[in-house]
């Protein structure tokens, strides 16, 4: 064979590889994958919330097709670095899909998208209607009454004490707001429905989402100084400073017949809780999570794109009633008490899924 019959050749080898679409994918030049890029404001990648739960799904479809993903060395702080940013990756022209993480984003993001009107943009976590923007939020406070329900339920296992406590990283953020009135409203549902005579002892503000040094006063005091029996933390990368006040109370007296019990927010940490992080083996402090699965959307906006079935102006939203594979992937949920089944009852379980099946059937309604 002459040598332009095999390049001639090789420039029409396809490779087929499997979406979550439908059918099959062609990918026509294999040795210049296509592009996307992952942005949002700081702390970015290591903030054991929506962008390592964001970059999951990228790394996912890159494994599953020939995909060059990209996620910047520093995040920007502020809306206005995220403009320049965004507007030089716009500049390029090399990406398929632009990925913009948050709703703090929406105006700086319909900004630089009305400049680059060929430009293909996701936002996650915001809406917009914009032609080249595709964009989808959560109905998160849905999962985070399953977790107020299971954190009644356990409160009220702890007889002296029955306390509640919230310690969250913004008393101003609409996501975290979202989760913390979804999950009281789960609470105070359960204790009515149940008689649980548990109570709500307090929320503190840590008023930063990486500020472990705080997080790690807070929920130490809010163990040993307020009696919590457990305490939900929706603090983004904090979260490693929760893990070090639920050490500080353990290593006390107090707690020789007790566990300080959590439950986290926004990917699934419960392995944070475990004797041993880095090895997921035991029983978890951290009894469940709540789940927003930014990494399906992710997975589904670029694969929907490089299927040039790219869905601007459109605005998803999801909640416990869309799944992925199956109700145990809803878009919504709580994690599957892989390290918490020793002390989470079977009855509260089907419990909880009583209650998913109420709010997907619209008897459970939220404001």
């Amino acid at each position: 064979m002459s040598s332009r019959v095999s390049l001639l050749t090789s420039l029409v080898i396809v490779i087929i590889v499997f979406g979550t679409v439908g059918g099959i994918l062609l990918i026509s030049n294999p040795f210049e994958p296509n592009s996307v890029v992952l942005v949002g404001l700081a702390p970015g990648r290591g903030d054991l919330s929506v962008t390592d739960q964001a970059w999951e799904g990228m790394r996912e479809i890159a494994h599953d097709i020939a995909l060059d993903i990209q996620i910047p060395d520093e995040f920007p702080e502020t809306p206005a670095e995220a403009r320049i940013l965004l507007m030089g990756y716009a500049t390029t022209g090399r990406y398929e899909l632009i990925i913009v993480l948050g709703g703090g984003l929406v105006s700086t993001l319909e900004d630089v998208a009305d400049d680059f009107p060929n430009q293909r943009f996701a936002l996650v976590g915001g809406q917009s209607d914009a032609d080249n923007i595709v964009s989808a939020t959560f109905a998160i406070e849905e999962a985070a009454f399953l977790g107020g329900v299971l954190a009644a339920f356990l409160a009220a296992e702890d007889e002296d004490r029955k306390n509640i406590g919230i310690v969250q990283a913004f008393d101003d953020d609409p996501h975290i707001d979202a989760m913390v009135d979804g999950f009281l409203m789960g609470v105070d549902v359960a204790n009515s429905t149940f008689d649980l005579n548990v109570s709500l002892i307090g929320t503190w503000t840590i008023h930063s989402s990486n500020d472990s040094v705080t997080a790690n006063i807070l929920v130490t005091s809010a163990f040993l100084a307020y009696d919590a029996s457990i305490l939900f933390t929706p603090v983004r990368a904090s979260m490693r400073g929760v893990r070090l006040g639920m050490e500080a109370a353990n290593n006390t007296l107090f707690y020789e017949d007790r566990m300080p019990l959590v439950i986290a927010a926004d990917m699934n940490l419960d392995y944070l809780g475990l004797p041993n992080p880095e090895i997921a083996f035991g029983r978890s402090w951290i009894a469940t999570s709540i789940l927003s699965r930014s990494d399906f959307v992710i997975y589904d906006f670029i694969n929907m794109t490089l299927w040039d079935e790219f869905a601007g102006g459109t605005h998803f939203h999801y909640g416990l009633d869309t799944s992925h594979y199956g109700l145990e992937t809803a878009y919504v949920n709580v994690t599957d008490f892989e390290f918490s089944n020793t002390y989470i009852m079977g009855e509260w379980v089907n419990t909880t899924k009583d209650y998913q099946a109420a709010i997907i059937n619209g008897t459970i309604t939220f404001p």
